[in-house]
């Protein structure tokens, strides 16, 4: 194995590879700001929005069937979702600078991982941070809501 996490405690872990050792230490700052990510995508896409001079719900699609009115929010849904990838990614990379001076993609080439190990390598990560055990079938809104 490249590169090895070990439980020191429940809020504790050490990430080491090659002759690097590093510890990740859970804290009620770092939650918040794991809690956050959400919160600042919604944000940000409503602002964005605003800009546009739109708001969600010029996005949502009215379809009239007899007298029934169905509303379809995938595009909302979608756009929120792209929002939340993104800031969970950006969060994710700056916390990963906060422990190991670099971000998640220079971290990644620091071990020396190829593409499918630089998967499991950060969902391994993503547990450290969390103490959440990520499902491999979450998406990042989906993990992002269990951290809440």
């Amino acid at each position: 194995m490249k590169y090895e996490f070990k439980m020191i405690d429940a809020d504790t872990t050490e990430l080491k590879y090659k002759e690097k050792h590093f510890t990740i230490k859970r804290d009620i700052g770092l939650m918040k700001e794991l809690q956050s990510a959400v919160f600042k995508a919604k944000k940000k896409l409503v602002f964005d929005l605003a800009k546009e001079g739109l708001t969600k719900n010029d996005l949502v699609i009215i379809k009239k069937e007899g007298n029934k009115t169905l509303e379809d929010n995938t595009n909302v849904v979608e756009l929120e979702n792209e929002y939340i990838n993104e800031a969970t990614m950006t969060m994710f990379d700056e916390i990963c600078n906060k422990f190991f001076n670099m971000g998640i993609t220079e971290l990644i080439q620091d071990i020396g991982l190829n593409e499918n190990e630089s998967e499991a390598f950060g969902v391994a990560l993503m547990t450290s941070f969390t103490g959440t055990k990520q499902d491999d079938e979450l998406s990042p809104r989906e993990f992002a809501k269990t951290i809440q």
